[in-house]
């Protein structure tokens, strides 16, 4: 995929599943050593964590290396069979400039994106994160060995902003971006209005866009019978919000989404994401919702063996 001339692989591993420079969590190690064709996730465009502008310490504590204090983090419900993943992680993270005193993104020798999200409690406050961040990029941009996109991320389910009210400031936001002159990756979820996209478009205000980020519990009721996905009449994370839920359950909400996207007349590249666990899969989002591109998490959580087929059949169908 070309965005500003600079050629990224069409297949990406989603903002979360490689930590925040590449190297991935702590059971990665042993996944590699149990399904060789997990290393194959190294082919995929790296998209960092997301970060915040300040320290966050969000709902997952960390160590000083950035891997989880906990092996099993609570705010995190993994369902393997049922193939989904119920997640509040709140975006913990060290905040954007003690990541880029670490030097690490500096160091990677092929493009990548920088995943951020202003969390401020007001509009006015996020467009003034916004605004730091950039200037922050600004000043470490030119010691990066590889080009660099930046994703915005106008949809984490569990940092108890709305989605319409980011969705109404996303044009602000986005302009602020506009000045790196790199690609921008707008990652937005089902529920984003399909009018500010349009709009979004007209103006030129980003490059790609990745649809959907994980939906927020409770949503699409005709859709997902939640009680029994998660065999709970509440969420088991309702003390951290509720959560995002990723997983096989959210591919058609997903597919059916992008289709309208794509019907408003929308053109500009769009990557799939959320609920590809198989080759199945990424064949839907290409001949069914006509993406250009895909990104996937969960199944390299809990799908590790599929990993290698899932990204040679990427490979394939949008070389």
């Amino acid at each position: 995929m070309k965005l500003k001339e600079i050629e990224f692989p069409n297949v990406c591993a989603a903002s979360g599943s490689l930590n925040f420079f590449g190297d991935g969590w702590w059971y990665h190690k042993w996944y590699k050593l149990i399904f060789p064709g997990f290393k194959k996730l190294s082919d995929c465009t790296f998209i960092a964590k997301t970060t915040t502008l300040n320290l966050r310490k969000g709902n997952m504590a960390l160590k000083e290396n950035l891997q989880p204090r906990k092996l099993l983090p609570d705010c995190i419900k993994v369902y393997p069979l049922k193939g989904v993943v119920l997640n509040a992680v709140g975006l913990s993270g060290p905040g954007a400039e003690v990541l880029f005193k670490k030097g690490l993104w500096q160091k990677i020798n092929k493009p990548f994106f920088i995943s951020f999200m202003a969390v401020g409690n007001t509009a006015k406050e996020r467009l003034k994160e916004a605004k730091k961040f950039v200037d922050l990029m600004r000043i470490y941009l030119p010691g990066f060995n590889a080009p660099v996109g930046i994703q915005v991320n106008l949809s984490c389910p569990n940092t108890e902003h709305l989605t319409s009210e980011l969705s109404q400031e996303s044009i602000n936001i986005l302009k602020v971006f506009s000045v790196l002159n790199i690609p921008v990756d707008l990652k937005i979820n089902t529920l984003f209005s399909i009018e500010l996209l349009k709009e979004i478009e007209e103006k030129k205000l980003c490059d790609v866009m990745t649809i959907s980020n994980s939906i927020p519990y409770g949503n699409y009721k005709y859709d997902i019978n939640w009680k029994k996905l998660l065999n709970s009449k509440k969420s088991p994370l309702l003390k951290y919000g509720g959560g995002g839920l990723s997983g096989k359950e959210i591919l058609p909400i997903v597919i059916n989404r992008i289709k309208k996207v794509r019907e408003s007349g929308i053109t500009m590249p769009i990557k799939g994401s959320g609920g590809i666990m198989s080759e199945r899969d990424v064949e839907l989002m290409k001949f069914d919702a006509g993406v250009n591109g895909v990104e996937f998490a969960t199944a390299a959580m809990i799908r590790p063996w599929r990993v290698k087929r899932i990204i040679l059949k990427a490979e394939e169908i949008f070389s």
